[in-house]
């Protein structure tokens, strides 16, 4: 317990020396719930329809869209139209990895019982977000939007986010 405490002080500290890191946590964050929220509502009402993997598939290419032009505007602060079919043919991409995952959990769950009740495949398909939420924001700060991190202050679609860690 004393090392988990220890841990996340030195985590804070590190944090507080980067506080552009710090508001780009925040800002996925937030747009990781909205996103997951829009997500579950488009699974559980397509699902009766479509089945439950082209459900899942659907929900999540749609919320791919919303998730990265938010990201866009509220993580990275990106607020041009410059680049932006690049950035979502990219954050579809990166929403494969989610999609495999949200999709394989799905398939085992079926496997192990074949009529789960909704609650639970929603349950299933959150905790594959969660899972790939990680990688989603590294993938997004390190190669989507790495111009934000990498920015010129002679560049004035980011000058604002230059001192980015």
């Amino acid at each position: 317990m004393e090392s988990e405490g220890r841990m996340r002080a030195a985590l804070l500290r590190r944090l507080r020396r980067h506080p552009a890191l710090l508001a780009q946590l925040r800002g996925f964050a937030v747009v990781a719930v909205v996103c997951t929220a829009i997500s579950m509502a488009l699974f559980a009402g397509l699902r009766p329809w479509l089945g439950t993997q082209w459900a899942n598939a659907v929900s999540l290419v749609l919320c791919s869209v919303l998730n990265t032009t938010l990201n866009r505007r509220l993580t990275f602060k990106i607020s041009s139209r410059r680049l932006w079919w690049r950035d979502q043919r990219r954050g579809l991409g990166v929403m494969a990895l989610a999609l495999v995952l949200t999709s394989g959990s799905l398939w085992l769950l079926h496997r192990i019982n074949p009529e789960p009740p909704v609650v639970l495949e929603l349950a299933v398909i959150v905790l594959g977000n969660v899972a790939s939420a990680l990688s989603r924001f590294v993938l997004l700060r390190y190669w989507i939007f790495r111009r934000v991190h990498t920015a010129r202050p002679a560049d004035p679609e980011q000058a604002s986010a230059a001192k980015i860690p």
